[in-house]
């Protein structure tokens, strides 16, 4: 007898389990990305604050150049920060587009879980089908062999 489609179809499962698989993957990779990334930018407002709170207690006079020098130091903090920001918008949108592939590649899993389902149901309707018959065509035939005896 040849195989059967349930049995043809768990080829499909697997191929598609692989790549639900993979998907997760990508997005576990992603999602640490977005976590490391998220840290360096606390980083990066912590040290910002910290280096505003020290400027700002000093009490003494301050130069000119050392004015210029924090003024500029401060814009380039300030640089840093805006462009952790958009790297840190980058990879969360990567991110969502990733979940998504995984979704998608999550319910074409449970779908064909489904069909493999319904195939195995139909399969053993068929069978029982045919059971039933051979079963009735015997005691069919039983009784005949009996009539024809008496």
């Amino acid at each position: 007898m040849a195989e059967s489609r349930a049995k043809r179809m768990q080829v499909v499962l697997t191929l598609a389990e692989r790549a639900e698989e993979q998907a997760g993957q990508q997005l576990s990779q992603c999602q640490a990305q977005v976590d490391a990334e998220t840290e360096q930018l606390r980083q990066l407002d912590e040290y910002a604050a910290q280096y505003l709170t020290i400027y700002t207690e000093r009490k003494t006079a301050v130069r000119p150049q050392e004015l210029i020098a924090y003024s500029g130091f401060i814009q380039r903090l300030g640089d840093a920060r805006k462009e952790q920001e958009g790297r840190l918008k980058r990879i969360e949108a990567q991110m969502e587009r990733l979940r998504q592939a995984w979704r998608i590649a999550h319910q074409k899993c449970e779908s064909i879980k489904e069909l493999i389902t319904r195939l195995k149901q139909e399969e053993n309707a068929l069978l029982d089908k045919r059971l039933q018959k051979e079963l009735d065509e015997l005691v069919g035939q039983a009784y005949i062999r009996r009539e024809n005896i008496d």
